[in-house]
């Protein structure tokens, strides 16, 4: 299962911390506004955390690598949470952080913390395929004091970024710098399976010190966020916003960074890395303002994907803040920027010129997205461009699409403000009124009712309630007749839910609620007539939201704010009616009405083109989560010789992978010793091309023929092939001229890609192991690299979207038909 953004954690605190919920209330509430479809856990309240598992694409075999309770040797017992994984040299590489669940240099009260609050240790570990998926921690940041450090200064301790740049891996870091410090790095290695051999190549500094790394920062701590080459440089997207970074009026940190970094010789060497500023701070010499546009305000990150010839880039929202500003603080302020401000895409040349593709105009585009599209593709609840892959000469971005995930918020467009229906909103208005009798000292009950009713003692709260019950009913029906609107409900008999009753009762025997406490004459009054004004709204709880709503509103928190003698229980108990009624919250809430009424649930994926003038053509795909409105986001891509695999998000119900027949196909040529082999196609060769294979062998070496290991192919003497409907491995074969004296093997050098002595040949033979199609490694999402003959292959597969990420996969969905509406656009096209 794949629980996107800590979703449960951050609804669940922001109820407990707002309106004073156990854990079992919030949950209970969690699953009202959500219907009860909400992931919350498993049934036997234990948690499985993380898991590295195997995942075969074609017949749904799995096999757990990695994961608190099963595992192969150097897995089992350790919680994975990797954000990224790379694949170099035939073998995988996986960053995030983990939690080893028996570290002897821990307390069980750390650990059990740690797993609870997402906390682990941030590392790579290498998985080799050819070796029987054997797993190596590659690097570890920090030792256990550092751990200690980083969660003490709340840092959020995952790494996200990994990359390659030539030969060499590139990936974040987090370490404790001189001062103590956490702190976000890059290191490098040209040898990755080889522990140690990761180098610093960038720190705070070279970046500006703008990294934000901790919990309350962008993203819910972005740091280092993405790292990819281009055009022979290195891009680097930093997170920068943090709360001193807030903007009061938009409710959001400061925007995304990109960082250029150019390299003059060893790519591991810092010294030979120069850095500068392309999107930040314009005064300090960068091209272009943070998020592109000194305007967008939201997107604290971005995707990066090189498409042709361009550097593609993708608007990523801070949709962690906007979701804990709801939770936490009532506050729609941050939810109505972003969905104002939906994300974009641009692209970007060789020389570093950015062209809005997709977008509203702003000042540093006045026209908008050249391809016609606006801000969100036409949907404004798309917040993050996902992920993005390159597919059969076509890139494919997908989308988180917040309407499920803000599902409750959406049913604000009836009326249903805080989550209440009118007749719960009626309940708690009378509720307040019952509470406001009991609290009350005074003594003017002839002004309202015929009969003078004696009140009863605090030693009997039960009669107190009762009592409280007939004087707020008499009060309403004394205040009827100045109503405008006969029907009105405070005219109705003052009735409290067992509930309600068994509460106040509670509250006045444990001195919560303190019974004649409000002395006050002309609060008590202003608190009367707030009550009746709130029950005259009662009626516009199931109508469609309108700014006369929004003004009443306004007024009464208005009139309770100037009061300043309200007991402080009281004043709680109204604020979880009109805590939202802020000026500036009010309207931002209703900004936010048309875009949710209009929204349609499901991740967006989108299919974009280039034409031979340049020009881009994007075209939907699916605008509804392929049909499962739980399916908020499309999380990953992942190209194989026979399917491009699509992994979805879904924090409700678990994942789902999904995959889509490919309609052009591989070569992979591999060779042994005495020489080079090559094709003159090898990507995305459609079925039915001639494909020219070319052999050439070493000095003392003759080429000895072709072998085909898988797909069939058969080889003319021309040294060509027809292309089959499926991939094609081919294996060069040399050997010795008789007068050339053998000469001993040399061991490999670790990390480099070469061969190791007595590694068959074939499928696998420079490539992975599962070189024979269908295998793929996956942590809570499916991910793969292509395998690939000759030269040294990197192929990036998957980074997560939020900071406060929780990878799990509940079990092995079984594989979907799948990809059914790309291949009903292909048919169609």
């Amino acid at each position: 299962m794949y629980g996107g953004l800590g979703v449960q954690a951050i609804l669940s605190h922001g109820m407990a911390s707002n309106m004073g919920m156990s854990a079992e209330a919030a949950k209970n509430l969690m699953q009202t506004m959500y219907a009860g479809h909400m992931y919350l856990g498993e049934p036997d309240g234990k948690s499985a955390g993380g898991m590295l598992f195997k995942f075969n694409v074609k017949t749904g075999e799995t096999k757990i690598l990695m994961s608190k309770s099963a595992g192969i040797e150097g897995g089992k017992g350790i919680i994975p949470t990797f954000r990224s994984a790379f694949e170099m040299n035939g073998k995988l590489y996986f960053e995030g952080m983990v939690m080893d669940t028996a570290n002897p240099d821990l307390d069980q009260r750390e650990i059990q913390t740690a797993i609870a609050m997402q906390n682990g240790f941030p590392c790579i570990y290498e998985i080799d395929p050819a070796n029987g998926d054997k797993l190596t921690l590659v690097h570890n940041s920090v030792d256990t004091e550092g751990f200690r450090t980083l969660v003490n200064q709340k840092v959020f301790t995952s790494t996200r970024a990994i990359g390659s740049f030539k030969d060499t891996l590139i990936a974040g870091d987090l370490k404790i710098d001189a001062n103590g410090n956490g702190a976000a790095y890059l290191v490098a290695s040209n040898t990755p399976s080889v522990p140690g051999s990761y180098k610093v190549i960038a720190d705070m500094a070279s970046f500006d010190n703008l990294p934000a790394i901790h919990r309350s920062d962008v993203n819910g701590s972005g740091g280092i966020y993405q790292v990819l080459e281009f055009n022979g440089k290195l891009y680097v997207v930093v997170c920068t916003g943090n709360a001193d970074t807030r903007n009061e009026q938009t409710g959001t940190l400061r925007s995304f960074a990109i960082y250029v970094g150019e390299n003059n010789g060893d790519a591991t060497n810092k010294a030979d890395w120069s850095w500068r500023s392309l999107v930040g701070d314009t005064a300090k010499g960068a091209k272009y303002a943070y998020g592109l546009d000194a305007s967008r305000v939201s997107a604290g990150a971005c995707t990066l994907q090189v498409f042709g010839d361009h550097l593609y880039i993708g608007d990523y929202n801070d949709v962690s803040s906007a979701l804990q500003g709801f939770a936490m603080n009532m506050d729609f302020v941050t939810q109505a920027t972003n969905l104002e401000q939906s994300i974009n895409l641009y692209r970007m040349d060789a020389n570093e010129n950015v062209e809005m593709l997709v977008g509203d105009a702003n000042e540093t585009f006045p026209d908008g997205g050249s391809t016609g599209l606006g801000s969100g593709y036409g949907n404004n609840m798309n917040q993050y461009t996902w992920q993005t892959a390159v597919h059969e000469g076509k890139m494919y971005l997908s989308t988180m699409n917040t309407t499920t995930l803000l599902e409750p918020i959406a049913q604000f467009t009836n009326g249903d403000i805080l989550h209440m229906s009118a007749q719960e909103w009626k309940d708690t208005v009378q509720y307040l009124r019952a509470f406001l009798e009991i609290v009350f000292k005074g003594d003017d009950a002839a002004t309202f009712s015929r009969t003078r009713s004696v009140r009863p003692s605090a030693d009997d709260p039960e009669a107190l309630v009762e009592w409280a019950c007939q004087q707020a009913s008499a009060r309403a029906a004394a205040d009827a007749p100045a109503q405008t609107d006969g029907d009105n409900d405070s005219q109705e008999e003052v009735a409290l839910t067992d509930a309600q009753r068994e509460s106040l009762v509670k509250g006045i025997k444990d001195g919560s609620i303190v019974p004649e406490s409000l002395d006050d004459a002309n609060t008590a009054g202003e608190l009367f007539a707030i009550n009746s004004a709130l029950g005259s709204l009662t009626p516009q709880l199931d109508e469609q939201a309108s700014e006369e709503f929004v003004d009443a509103y306004a007024d009464l928190l208005a009139a309770l704010t100037a009061l300043p003698k309200v007991p402080e229980s009281l004043k709680k108990l109204y604020e979880t009616l009109l805590k939202l009624a802020s000026e500036q919250n009010m309207q931002a809430f209703f900004k936010s009405l048309p875009y949710l009424a209009k929204s349609k649930r499901g991740f967006n994926l989108f299919e974009i083109s280039e034409d031979a003038q340049g020009g881009v053509k994007v075209e939907t795909v699916a605008d509804d989560g392929f049909g499962d409105p739980f399916n908020h986001g499309l999380r990953i891509f992942s190209n194989t010789d026979d399917y491009m695999l699509i992994g979805t998000a879904n924090p409700f119900y678990g994942t789902q992978l999904w995959r889509v027949a490919n309609t052009l196909f591989p070569v992979h040529v591999s060779v042994g010793e005495g020489g080079t082999a090559s094709a003159d196609k090898m990507v995305d060769v459609a079925p039915g091309a001639t494909v020219t294979l070319t052999a050439t062998p070493d000095d003392g070496y003759r080429f000895a023929g072709w072998k085909v290991n898988q797909g069939g192919a058969v080889i003319a003497n021309d040294n060509t092939f027809a292309m089959p409907s499926h991939s094609v491995y081919i294996e060069a074969r040399f050997e010795r001229t008789a007068d050339t004296p053998e000469t001993p093997d040399t061991p490999d050098t670790p990390g480099t890609g070469d061969d190791e002595p007595g590694k068959p040949t074939g499928p696998g033979a420079n490539g992975p192991s599962y070189a024979q199609p269908g295998f793929t490694t996956t942590t809570g999402t499916p991910v793969t690299g292509i395998p690939a003959g000759g030269s040294q292959q990197t192929v990036e597969l998957a980074s997560t979207g939020a900071s406060t990420i929780a990878l799990m996969m509940a079990a092995a969905t079984a594989i979907a038909a799948g990809g059914a509406m790309i291949a009903l656009k292909r048919k169609r096209a």
